[in-house]
């Protein structure tokens, strides 16, 4: 087995050898100096020993001596009769030598370095040499000078006096310093041989210690190997330890069980002959050898790699293999940690294969729904179409109680039929959001409009609260917005008779400056229970079980309210009381449309309208109401009207002639109004700086922004207003700037707006207006005959320009309500969305008969 891994292992690591190198070290270098130390005191000692201090000292006195004794000699010879001098020459000598001893011996050059003595010692030798002619001459001459021999003696008697004082002197301090170097030295050598002592002690103490320790860690290896040991032998993984030939020196019980090899037979075999199959030995063989090569493991920290194992039996299997490297006295070892997933593959490929059948099952429930969504559309269109035909011929009012009750029943199943088409584009991820640019404020009055009759069928009251409503265009998702919105409206409806209905809305910025967009949906209905309040947003959930329940539905409509306000970034919450009411609450992110040029409203002109008479306009409408009412406004005015009737015409009647301006309406024929100003723009002819002013039912903002690019320099939204319609052509003729602005019509709660309905009594002829009116009645019951062919068709985009087409022609008689609900329609058949469309439709087909009796009032009254 390896060592055991951790901290026990770093107690012999290469730091620790440094780190117990380094007390050897202070100790040796302690030793040395004491030793070195031991040495010079050893060397003063000696020299103490040696007494050469004594021997000085006895010199310099004996100087003194020599000079008193020659003194005596002297005086004796002068006193005998003799007169023998040989005994003071004798003494004379010593004395001489022993100033010589003082001159050159090496134990006085200490005391000569002394200015003092150096110079009393030459003192001394000048008095000598003077004396020296007297001895060395003959014994007469000697004898006959003795009185100034001894006259000389005595002076030299005080040199030799003061010059053994001063050596005198010079040896005691020298001695002194000799002896407090001693001091010092013996001090020195205490003092390390202290801090030696207590250091050795100190690392005896770490010694012990670090025996202690060790022999912690020795036995915390023992335990560390015995647990390893351990965890090897009932480890539930297979282990298998083998060295850099692929010799196999571990293997424990797991193997022994995964393998079929008993440790006995595995041990010192060939790992690759043992457990690797036979077709990947030459790969593992060369693996083993690029790394006795290199050095670098292919496989080692690799995590878990899934390859295949051979068994005592021969048989091959799937394992899960983790390689780790390690080396111990045996050298680089590998220990590989296998796990027999024979069962685990086994279930991966039993749950694919239920994945895969659960995918398939899922795809075909999708592509079932899709399908029979689709396919039911084919004899849901004979049976409205079979509904209408007999709904035209003669029959009784109970057969037509009947029919009334197929067709609603068909209009449930295509309502149905269109949600479960809007889950399947969900669960596809084939549904996304588009950016629209509208107004929040003219959304939601639309909104209101539209659900104005359903409500009053059932005795409600649709009321609107809105507060502070942003002033500029918003981006978001108009088709889905819609969606959500009516569908909230809708069922507070269904389930709501004889109360009200109150839709809000507000926006607010939160703490991160997002602007946000929170609109709710308040009903006095039936109100849902709170154990039914959890499960509201799931998908075909109805709080209403029984056989005759109070509304119909498939419980999928606020399962998609729920997944496209998510989808927008919002949320979607609910509040409701039994017997009291509901209220949905949405809350929204949205962006402010900032690339809306600023709005200007045109108002009456001041200045004179004859500016206008005699100026040449081309109207370019398609629809004859709207071209015949525009064109008496201008009449009336004395202005030169030349007609054309869609885009091209138009283009043609502009490189021909030049106009004071061009009234062009959008959605036309052959070539729409966008195009056509496009070209005028991009021809050099006469117009191409003419001012063109769009006329059009769209009244979006981002689509009126789009007309503004095409080259139009404003636009008017139908209705059409004689005042503003002129000051927009008065404004053109002077040369101002003209600017997009609003000039959508004002609900004031009746089905004909009596202003604009006055205009027309004063612009028209009465048989005129009657033609006129005649003409708008019979569109509009073309209208609702196709409406219903169209959606069942599911052709939303003829269903679009036909309702835009009576959207402009409601606005002109001044069916301003009639023309939000036309345009609710239109809007819905654009998003492509035939459910919305079918319930705008129902609006639609609900408005129409009070417009109709109204207008039938005003006119024939």
């Amino acid at each position: 087995m390896p060592n055991a891994p951790g901290k026990t292992v770093a107690v012999f690591d290469k730091k620790d050898k440094l780190r117990r190198f380094w007390p050897l070290a202070i100790i040796l270098i302690g030793i040395i100096v004491l030793a070195a130390l031991a040495l010079g005191i050893t060397q003063r000692m000696n020299q103490l020993r040696g007494a050469p201090g004594d021997n000085l000292t006895w010199t310099l006195s004996q100087v003194e001596v020599d000079v008193l004794v020659l003194m005596d000699e002297s005086l004796l010879a002068a006193q005998s009769e003799t007169k023998d001098v040989s005994e003071i020459r004798r003494r004379f000598d010593n004395l001489y030598s022993r100033t010589s001893t003082l001159r050159d011996a090496p134990v006085f050059a200490e005391m000569r370095r002394d200015s003092v003595f150096n110079e009393q010692l030459v003192t001394l030798e000048r008095c000598l040499l003077k004396l020296t002619e007297i001895i060395d001459g003959t014994d007469a001459n000697l004898v006959a000078n003795l009185q100034p021999l001894i006259s000389d003696l005595k002076r030299i008697r005080e040199e030799a006096h003061a010059i053994a004082l001063t050596g005198i002197g010079l040896r005691s301090q020298a001695a002194d310093a000799e002896r407090a170097t001693l001091v010092r030295l013996l001090l020195a050598a205490a003092v390390i041989s202290l801090a030696t002592i207590l250091f050795l002690g100190f690392v005896l103490f770490v010694i012990v210690r670090q025996y202690r320790l060790r022999h912690e860690a020795s036995k915390a290896v023992v335990r560390a190997n015995a647990r390893l040991k351990s965890t090897f032998d009932v480890s539930l993984d297979a282990i298998v330890v083998a060295n850099t030939d692929g010799t196999i020196l571990e293997f424990n019980e797991a193997a022994e069980t995964v393998f079929g090899y008993n440790a006995a037979e595995a041990v010192g075999q060939d790992m690759s002959e043992m457990i690797v199959p036979e077709h990947l030995r030459d790969a593992h063989i060369a693996g083993m050898e690029r790394f006795n090569r290199t050095k670098e493991p292919h496989l080692v920290g690799k995590g878990r790699i899934e390859i295949t194992a051979l068994r005592k039996s021969g048989e091959e299997f799937p394992v899960e293999i983790s390689i780790g490297m390690a080396s111990d006295h045996r050298g680089t070892i590998f220990i590989s940690y296998l796990r027999d997933i024979t069962e685990r593959v086994a279930a991966e490929e039993n749950l694919k294969a239920a994945r895969d059948e659960a995918l398939a099952a899922e795809k075909a429930k999708s592509n079932f729904l899709a399908v029979m969504s689709h396919e039911m559309r084919t004899p849901l269109n004979g049976i409205f179409g079979t509904l209408e035909l007999l709904g035209n011929s003669k029959i009784t009012k109970k057969q037509r109680s009947y029919l009334d009750i197929a067709k609603r029943s068909g209009d449930i199943l295509l309502h149905h039929v269109n949600d479960v088409l809007d889950i399947s584009r969900m669960d596809a991820a084939k549904m996304e959001l588009v950016e629209d640019s509208f107004d929040l404020s003219q959304f939601f009055s639309d909104v209101i409009t539209a659900n104005e009759a359903t409500a009053k069928g059932q005795g409600n009251a649709l009321k609107i609260d809105l507060k502070k409503m942003p002033k500029n265009a918003v981006l978001l998702d108009e088709r889905r917005m819609r969606q959500v919105t009516y569908n909230l409206i809708s069922n507070a409806l269904k389930f709501t008779t004889d109360g009200i209905v109150t839709l809000r809305a507000n926006t607010s910025i939160d703490h991160d400056g997002q602007s946000l967009l929170e609109f709710s949906v308040t009903d006095t209905g039936v109100g849902i229970r709170t154990e039914d309040q959890a499960h509201v947003f799931d998908r075909f959930y109805t709080q209403e079980r029984s056989y005759d329940r109070f509304a119909s539905g498939a419980g999928l409509g606020l399962a998609i309210c729920k997944q496209l306000v998510d989808m927008m970034g919002g949320s979607i919450s609910l509040q409701s009381q039994v017997g009291i009411g509901s209220t949905f609450t949405v809350t929204i992110p949205f962006k402010s449309d900032t690339s809306a040029k600023p709005v200007a409203q045109i108002t009456e002109p001041k200045v004179d309208m004859s500016a206008l008479k005699g100026k040449e306009i081309l109207l370019v409408e398609d629809n004859e109401i709207n071209r015949l009412i525009v064109h008496e406004m201008l009449k009336a005015n004395g202005l030169i009207v030349h007609e054309a009737h869609n885009g091209q015409e138009a283009v043609d009647l502009a490189n021909m002639r030049q106009y004071a301006a061009i009234l062009m309406d959008i959605s036309m024929p052959v070539m729409n109004g966008v195009d056509a100003t496009e070209i005028i723009r991009a021809n050099s002819g006469r117009n191409q700086k003419t001012v063109i002013i769009g006329l059009t039912a769209h009244a979006l903002a981002d689509e009126q922004a789009r007309f503004l690019a095409a080259g139009m320099n404003t636009v008017l939204s139908k209705p059409i207003s004689q005042s503003t319609l002129l000051g927009a052509l008065l404004m053109a003729v002077q040369g101002d700037n003209l600017y997009q602005y609003s000039n959508g019509p004002t609900h004031t709660g009746q089905a004909i707006d009596q202003s604009t309905f006055s205009d027309l009594e004063n612009l028209l002829k009465p048989a005129k207006l009657q033609k006129l009116l005649s003409d708008y009645q019979a569109e509009i019951s073309a209208l609702l005959v196709e409406i219903p062919h169209l959606i069942r068709e599911n052709d939303m985009a003829a269903l679009a320009e036909k309702t835009h087409k009576s959207i402009g022609s409601s606005g002109m008689i001044g069916a301003h309500q009639f023309q939000a609900v036309l345009r609710g329609l239109e809007q819905a058949a654009k998003s492509g969305n035939s459910d919305d469309a079918q319930y705008h439709a129902n609006g639609v087909k609900a408005a129409w008969p009070d417009t109709q009796t109204e207008l039938k009032a005003k006119f024939y009254t």
